[in-house]
């Protein structure tokens, strides 16, 4: 009966075509929050992302070669390898046009959401040298999800500016200080 079933959906045209549809749980918004913070006693811009699992897993399927393999069989080593290879092209810092290099720091799971953090070395600079223009692209899980907004939160010399990376604004943002 139940291959009867899904052949007559699957006659219907009822199948669905959106990546969500192969998810766990299904939700008509994608949204994940970044906050970067320039830190002077690091000499970086400390990052977290916090998205949601199951977009998560969603796009590390998405990014694993071999495709019997899935990300939640991987060990923690080879999961946090595939975490530094998305994030870093993921991401994009810039400060009046010099572009910082991001790099992958760790993850971090909650009950209901993964943290992922991250650095971006700026070297020797004052705060008052890293004043200008911040330029962000942050196209994180948007190949998987066309609807994914990634709102941003940037932290500099105890000011706070927000906005949102989104398909409307092709996933870049300007912040000055």
């Amino acid at each position: 009966m139940k291959f009867l079933l899904i052949g007559l959906l699957y006659t219907l045209g009822l199948q669905q075509s959106d990546p969500a549809t192969y998810t766990k749980v299904r939700h008509e918004f994608y949204v994940s929050v970044t906050d970067f913070n320039v830190d002077v006693e690091k000499g970086a811009v400390t990052g977290v992302i916090k998205t949601f699992p199951d977009d998560w897993e969603r796009a590390m399927n998405a990014l694993l070669e071999e495709k019997v393999m899935r990300y939640v069989q991987l060990e923690e080593q080879e999961r946090g390898a595939l975490h530094g290879k998305y994030l870093e092209s993921h991401v994009r810092l810039s400060l009046n046009g010099t572009p910082l290099r991001i790099e992958y720091y760790g993850t971090n799971s909650g009950p209901d959401e993964i943290y992922l953090l991250f650095t971006a070395d700026y070297g020797e600079a004052t705060i008052e040298e890293l004043k200008g223009i911040w330029e962000v692209e942050l196209t994180l899980l948007a190949d998987i999800y066309p609807s994914q907004e990634n709102i941003v939160i940037f932290h500099h010399d105890g000011e706070k500016q927000t906005n949102s990376c989104r398909d409307g604004n092709d996933y870049q943002l300007q912040f000055e200080f």
